[in-house]
């Protein structure tokens, strides 16, 4: 079986909150995947798609996966509706 056979197609929607909300100038961008895919990688997609997309790749930057927390390095689940990414979150 080639690789390409065992790639899935999946769109989703990605999220923007915060500060990288204004940066980016959208609340919501609707994205088709090609999976498996990581973290880093969307990321990457995402960057040469958004004229500011580059704001993904600053320091601190959290994602979510339908509300759970992610790293760069986890890769998007076949059934994921929702990937999500915001600033730093600060407590106090």
């Amino acid at each position: 079986m080639s690789n390409a056979e065992n790639q899935i197609k999946h769109k989703v929607n990605v999220v923007f909150f915060a500060s990288l909300k204004e940066v980016i100038g959208q609340a919501n961008y609707s994205i088709e995947l090609v999976l498996p895919l990581s973290i880093a990688q969307l990321k990457q997609q995402l960057v040469s798609e958004l004229d500011k997309g580059d704001a993904l790749l600053d320091k601190g930057i959290q994602s979510s996966v339908d509300f759970e927390f992610t790293r760069d390095d986890d890769l998007v689940p076949v059934n994921v509706t929702e990937v999500a990414f915001f600033p730093p979150v600060t407590g106090g």
